[in-house]
């Protein structure tokens, strides 16, 4: 909390919140209106009593442990680096995307660069892989049996390395230049520190921002989970390991066995279990590396079934609150990590309780509204006060809501089923880079229960407006606004399952301004890059191009430079200048491999904060 002042409301907050469950449980309960009435109404009061203790738990720790900027280490003169070990782990990716991993960590500077020890540990046994690793001068690993999946991959890794360092990449996360020389001080300041966490960052929108369209008015999805909440665990030393962009102490490593297994989240695990063992853990925000977010539907239901049902395998193996090792507020923040993923069931409870009330005439919530609104708003008026003191528009509870309600239906599935016992133990890698996903099962599986739901809400909320008018029972105004709210969720989700991705020529590759020449056979022109992919490129010129026109290039990025051939396909509509598409015609390896560095080199822009006009964009924007 930033002051006093934001504390006192939150104790003020505390109070109502404890008023209003009291009287909930009390005086609200449908007790006269049949047994599935009381049911049911009991399973709302546990939900919003769940609710509560989620909230608490969440800002008893950011009270007590504000976000902390971590203190500058000077490394001295006479330091030596040590020997590091550098595990890309790779299953079922595009080459493309490892290659340009690979040279990434090719260009990590270091005091001595032969005490770099790369390794691609291939748990897809591919020999085009191999052949990749060979081309470009790195280790690699493989293993024939596929046990405990990326867990057992990295284990399988580690009975082969021998350096007191160990770093984790996925195979799409390509580090800046100075990933390792900025963050391994940290060992540096006679501490018993376990791992250093870097933020995961991605040069392309997430889906969210992709499928709503709103790419420059919403931030990243978990933007605010690396910026805020990671540095507040800091202080309680519950830093989470994130699975990769990440530096281990090997000797952290070994004391709790490898990587953890038995879970398919297998990176809060390990985390977890190092902290367990005393070890501080440190998170950071500074972004150093940069990756391809999932943007295909099905990949990303997978991605986030597969962090759901992990960190309940996690909960289940691992018994939180039985490690000897781990302080109370330590053991709260891990489980409140594995609690948040229940949140599909508290939103579909949410979304289906007030259509039970408006079709069925199934009483949840004894009381009239008067009251109601005594015992309920002054509550959720701090609440929503409170956040948007503490958070300043970069965390939004309407955003929170439609977010969860787009998930909702897959995870409370997933999730029960999970915490039943039916476990899932493979690890299913999500597609990225535009690999095409031949099922449309989820998109149709998700758009039917939203749609399903949104029938539902808006045939209660009729039948509830006409049986007001007929009644005027003030019972009504309580289900008209939860039904309203509702159908305002669903319809947002709606739009992010039906939607799709923003015009290719307008977001094709990333955002990467810097210097160039074109030169041909009549002239030299000075312009400057705006995107760069692969195969292609955008120019801002003062001067005329012209189209068709082949030109040879040079692009000038810190210490990086390029050379190639391409040749001028269209002129982009633009106000202020103009900007032309080029297409790549002819570039040797070398060039390719410095113009991955001049796109990858820099932190990719992004978005601090919810704009206003954010959800007017989702339903009146022009395509």
């Amino acid at each position: 909390m930033k002051n006093k002042n934001t504390k006192f409301l939150f104790y003020i907050m505390f109070i109502f919140t404890l008023i209003y469950i009291f009287w909930r449980l009390l005086f609200t309960l449908p007790l006269n209106f049949g047994y599935l009435s009381l049911i049911i109404g009991l399973i709302l009061i546990i939900i919003e009593i769940w609710d509560a203790i989620d909230f608490f738990i969440h800002f008893i720790n950011i009270l007590l442990a504000k976000k902390q900027k971590l203190k500058q280490i000077k490394i001295r003169n006479n330091v030596k680096f040590p020997d590091v070990d550098i595990l890309i782990a790779t299953y079922n990716e595009d080459l493309n995307l490892l290659e340009k991993t690979i040279n990434g960590c090719l260009n990590l500077k270091y005091s001595n660069k032969s005490k770099l020890h790369i390794y691609i540990c291939d748990d897809g046994n591919r020999s085009e892989v191999k052949e990749l690793a060979k081309e470009m001068n790195v280790n690699y690993i493989c293993r024939t049996n596929r046990s405990d999946t990326k867990a057992g991959n990295y284990n399988n890794a580690l009975r082969e390395i021998k350096s007191p360092y160990v770093v984790t990449f996925d195979a799409d996360m390509i580090p800046m230049d100075d990933f390792l020389i900025s963050n391994i001080k940290y060992f540096f300041n006679n501490e018993k520190i376990g791992f250093v966490q870097l933020p995961q960052s991605f040069y392309n929108s997430d889906i969210y921002q992709s499928r709503l369209n709103l790419s420059k008015l919403i931030p990243f999805e978990q933007q605010f989970f690396y910026n805020e909440l990671q540095l507040t665990k800091n202080t309680i030393n519950a830093a989470i390991y994130c699975g990769t962009n990440t530096i281990f102490l090997r000797k952290a490593l070994d004391e709790v066995n490898g990587f953890a297994t038995g879970t398919i989240s297998e990176d809060i695990a390990t985390g977890m279990l190092i902290e367990d063992k005393g070890y501080k853990c440190i998170a950071v925000d500074e972004i150093k590396a940069s990756g391809y977010s999932v943007d295909d539907l099905s990949g990303f239901i997978k991605q986030r079934t597969r962090w759901a049902r992990g960190c309940i395998q996690m909960l289940k193996k691992y018994k939180i609150f039985s490690l000897k090792g781990l302080n109370i507020r330590q053991k709260l923040e891990y489980f409140s990590c594995v609690s948040y993923w229940f949140f599909g069931i508290k939103r579909l409870t949410y979304l289906i309780i007030p259509i039970l009330f408006g079709i069925f005439g199934i009483v949840v919530v004894d009381c009239n509204i008067i009251t109601f609104l005594m015992f309920w708003l002054p509550m959720y008026i701090l609440k929503r006060f409170v956040l948007d003191i503490l958070y300043a528009s970069k965390r939004s509870s309407t955003w929170n809501k439609i977010y969860e309600t787009i998930l909702a239906p897959i995870l409370a599935f997933n999730v029960l089923i999970e915490l039943i016992g039916i476990k899932k133990t493979t690890f299913e890698v999500s597609p990225k880079n535009n690999i095409p996903n031949k099922s449309v099962k989820h998109k149709i599986m998700l758009l039917s229960c939203h749609l399903i739901l949104l029938f539902l809400n808006i045939f209660a909320l009729v039948i509830c407006i006409q049986k007001f008018f007929n009644t005027n029972l003030s019972i009504y105004y309580i289900s008209l606004v939860w039904l309203t709210s509702n159908i305002f969720y669903l319809i947002v989700a709606i739009i992010f399952d039906i939607g799709k991705k923003g015009k290719l020529s307008e977001e094709f590759g990333v955002y990467a301004p810097c210097k160039c020449v074109l030169k041909n056979n009549s002239s030299e022109l000075q312009a400057n890059t705006k995107r760069i992919s692969d195969d292609k490129l955008s120019i801002i010129s003062d001067k005329e191009l012209i189209i068709n026109e082949t030109n040879n290039i040079d692009i000038f990025y810190n210490e990086y430079q390029t050379n190639f051939t391409a040749i001028i396909k269209e002129e982009i509509e633009n106000k202020n200048c103009k900007e032309y598409i080029l297409e790549i015609i002819n570039i040797d390896k070398k060039n390719k491999l410095s113009l991955y560095q001049i796109m990858y080199n820099r932190q990719p822009p992004k978005v601090d904060y919810f704009h206003k006009k954010a959800l007017f964009d989702v339903f009146f924007r022009h395509n």
